[in-house]
């Protein structure tokens, strides 16, 4: 074999095994003249079958004017590059990287047109990966920046549940330190009292369930603080569990407001059932003092007058029967006049708030024995019907129990305003009740007393010391200039 032969020989050969798709083009008619394996291969036909055919052949339509502009541009300047996309027998679109190159004969003519093909897929696909992991690293560094700055908990676990990450916030709420976190440390932060929960939260977790659970974390001094966590299993792109992430949510202050507004509700219902019992004790209460002493002396009164009636009509009355029997009289109309005020008091209205209290320390005065000091020259005369009732009410159910359970000898009572408020203040010597005594089955009617002066924004608060006596605040908010506006609009 020659050197030329031999030299053609190995030019076949790099020709026909090329990686690169090759394909040379008569420059005239642009028909392939031949094509190696690897280009035939990138449009899914043989070498055979595209032999004869347009260059243009393999490229879509949208594609045709470039590569001519391409082969053109060789022609002028020797050779041509750029990157198109060739068409597959399955229709798909392959992209490729073209380079064309034109062969002139001795008298400088183009005559041929060699065109390299390139797979431009293995190349984006490995730009792509690139591309994708820088990505997810830019995502993580902006995940990292909002989770330190965010104002909830963020946990991220892995499979097998121990902690890798714990943000500011969520050391906050539990006061654990991220080395004091990681691994299993999270998990002793959880309180006791709620690990059972937890824990099966989490097994149905691991089973790839989402968990939604209200629970408590314990601080190391002793705190607890709820959260409302939310946890999600975290895949791999194979939907294999690789990890968890867990938001908590502090609820604690939630919690205790539906705590207190529980409270509240159960205080209404246990109002609603003791209401019905109080009328049946105020009913048997009436009941026994109009048919106990009142109805005694009311007899005996009866009796007595029947008596004078069967004496002779000459018969002289003496003067000590008539003062018995006005006497007992007195003691009914006494009685009857003390019930009366009890039920309803009179003379707020004609008298004035501070008359009528004074009357009714009276009355307790005089039935009890008690020595009740009252002072109620700071009561304002404008305070209004509503508010008079409910500051009288307050007074009279002080003064009762007072009576009843303080065994107290002396008591004081104050009515002024101050910063924008009536003040009524009671104080006796008696035994002494504090808070705690308020909720008590026997202390129903302060509950209401409360209840009354808080429908009208004020207070109700009853100090008291064992052995030193007890002593009650109420408030009404007073203004005496807005009951002056609401008298004006009212006239």
């Amino acid at each position: 074999m020659t050197a030329p032969s031999a030299a053609a020989g190995l030019w076949g050969q790099a020709f026909l095994h090329n990686a690169h798709g090759i394909a040379v083009a008569d420059a005239e008619t642009a028909t392939l003249l031949a094509v190696n394996e690897a280009y035939a291969q990138l449009v899914g036909s043989t070498p055979e079958e595209l032999q004869g055919q347009s260059f243009l052949r393999v490229y879509p339509p949208t594609e045709h004017a470039q590569l001519l502009a391409a082969a053109t541009s060789a022609d002028l300047t020797g050779a041509s590059a750029l990157q198109t996309c060739r068409l597959h027998r399955d229709g798909s679109l392959i992209p490729v990287s073209l380079k064309i190159v034109s062969l002139r004969d001795e008298n400088g003519c183009v005559t041929h047109r060699v065109a390299t093909v390139t797979d431009l897929r293995p190349q984006l696909r490995a730009e792509g990966q690139l591309l994708h992991a820088e990505i997810r690293r830019s995502t993580a560094e902006r995940f990292q920046q909002m989770a330190d700055f965010a104002p909830i908990g963020i946990l991220i676990m892995d499979a097998d549940g121990a902690c890798e990450y714990a943000n500011p916030h969520w050391q906050q709420i539990t006061q654990l330190s991220m080395d004091l976190a990681r691994e299993d440390g999270w998990w002793n932060a959880v309180h006791p009292d709620d690990r059972e929960r937890v824990n099966e939260a989490w097994e149905r977790l691991m089973r790839g369930e989402a968990l939604s659970l209200e629970f408590r974390y314990q601080r190391p001094g002793g705190e607890a603080r709820w959260v409302h966590s939310r946890a999600a299993a975290l895949r791999d792109d194979g939907g294999e569990i690789v990890g968890f992430i867990a938001v908590d949510v502090d609820v604690t202050q939630q919690v205790q407001q539906r705590t207190a507004i529980d409270g509240f509700h159960a205080r209404v219902r246990a109002l609603a059932h003791r209401l019905e019992h109080l009328r049946e004790e105020e009913r048997s209460e009436l009941a026994g003092k109009l048919h106990g002493t009142l109805r005694q002396e009311m007899t005996t009164l009866t009796a007595e007058i029947d008596a004078l009636r069967s004496q002779r009509p000459d018969a002289q009355i003496s003067p000590a029967a008539l003062d018995q029997l006005c006497e007992r009289a007195d003691r009914c109309l006494q009685q009857l006049r003390h019930i009366a005020f009890e039920l309803q008091p009179p003379g707020i209205e004609d008298l004035g708030l501070a008359a009528a209290m004074k009357r009714f320390a009276e009355e307790c005065a005089a039935q009890s024995g008690l020595q009740i000091d009252i002072s109620t020259g700071g009561t304002p005369v404008e305070l209004g019907r509503r508010r008079s009732l409910v500051l009288y009410r307050t007074y009279q159910e002080a003064l009762s129990n007072v009576i009843r359970h303080a065994r107290a000898r002396k008591v004081d009572v104050q009515v002024w305003v101050q910063e924008g408020a009536v003040r009524l203040r009671i104080t006796d010597d008696g035994v002494g009740m504090g808070d705690k005594d308020r909720s008590k089955p026997g202390c129903f009617g302060l509950l209401a007393t409360s209840e009354r002066l808080n429908q009208l924004g004020g207070t109700l608060r009853v100090l008291g010391v064992a052995g030193r006596g007890t002593t009650l605040d109420a408030t009404l908010p007073y203004s005496a200039a807005g009951k002056r506006q609401r008298d004006s609009a009212k006239r």
